[in-house]
């Protein structure tokens, strides 16, 4: 037998030696030794058909409602509901929904994966403003002619007994023009967004939390997986503009809110749009606000992500829509 040194050990104080590996030794736990394979997980099969299903159920029950528009425009209840304002919540709320499917779309392809990042923030800020920044707009008009803010009160009476045409500044056109504003906004809002980070930010793949999957696991051969997904990352140098976006919405919804108190009392059938705005700016707050925390907390969750904030849009969208429209079902049936 040959004897050879090549080292010494030094224990001073009250050093342990471990002769196996332990818990003391690898507080994040024993690293495994075997062969990593990388693994990209997806959506559940199962979410994407809940999440299809009910977003399709919401474009059906949106295009109904364009359909309720077009049919009754002329109906004296629906025009002073503006009639051709509600065609943007419409094509607003279609925009969403359709946003809600594509959050939903299982794929392990990277350059699929992207375009899906990059799609979905302008249909989200699109369909927001649309429905959001109609329902607004809808709410200044009626503050404006029960406030007296041009002293028409005359004319305002005028509009509503006798149907006679309003106040140029209160037509649809005009209106439409505002809401087209608030649109651009966005849009602006994004463009730098895009200018800034090139493509919106990097398709980082990143590797998942234990809540919804192993991270490692042990294959019969010794190998084991670890679990990545794509997420949509985002230079902190771009924290401005996102904030920005985020800024700017709640500054409608507090407009809206501030609005909708001061036409609290108003009681001419048709015009009484601040009670359905208001209920609904309160749980579409909630909603919006669940969706911003989402955003910063479930990215790294496969599932539990498309499904908080693809259940947020459906409960805020169908809100709307059902606000707007179903009390002018409702007064239709009573008129008949």
């Amino acid at each position: 037998m040959v004897r050879s040194e090549v080292g010494e050990v030094l224990l001073t104080g009250n050093s342990t030696f471990h002769p196996f590996p332990s818990a003391l030794s690898f507080p994040a736990g024993i690293p495994n030794d075997g062969i990593p394979i990388e693994d990209v997980v997806t959506v559940s099969v199962a979410l994407t058909v809940v999440y299809v299903i009910l977003a399709t159920t919401g474009l059906v029950f949106a295009v109904g409602c364009l359909l309720f528009n077009i049919i009754f425009r002329q109906r004296r209840l629906v025009r002073l509901s503006s009639s051709n304002l509600n065609y943007l919540i419409g094509l607003g709320a279609i925009v969403l929904y359709v946003n809600v499917i594509t959050l939903v779309i299982p794929t392990t392809n990277a350059d699929f994966a992207a375009i899906l990042c990059n799609t979905n923030p302008w249909l989200v800020s699109v369909g927001y403003s649309l429905c959001y920044g109609t329902m607004i707009i809808k709410m200044i008009r009626v503050w404006v002619i029960f406030n007296n803010i041009l002293e028409l009160k005359a004319l305002r009476w005028n509009c509503i007994l006798f149907n006679i045409p309003l106040h140029p500044l209160l037509r649809d056109n005009l209106l439409g023009l505002f809401i087209l504003c608030l649109t651009i906004i966005d849009v602006f809002i994004l463009l730098l967004f895009t200018v800034t980070e090139g493509v919106r930010g990097n398709l980082g793949v990143k590797l998942t939390t234990n809540q919804e999957l192993p991270e490692e696991t042990i294959g019969a051969t010794a190998e084991y997986h670890k679990y990545f997904l794509y997420v949509c990352e985002s230079d902190g140098a771009s924290c401005p503009l996102r904030n920005s976006v985020w800024i700017q919405r709640a500054f409608c919804k507090v407009l809206a809110l501030l609005l909708a108190f001061r036409t609290r009392n108003v009681k001419v059938k048709g015009l009484d749009d601040s009670v359905y705005i208001a209920a609904s700016v309160y749980v579409t707050s909630i909603v919006l606000t669940v969706i911003i925390v989402s955003t910063y907390t479930l990215r790294d969750y496969v599932n539990a992500y498309p499904a908080v904030v693809g259940m947020g849009l459906l409960l805020g969208t169908t809100m709307i829509l059902g606000l707007v429209f179903i009390p002018r079902v409702q007064l239709l049936q009573t008129l008949r």
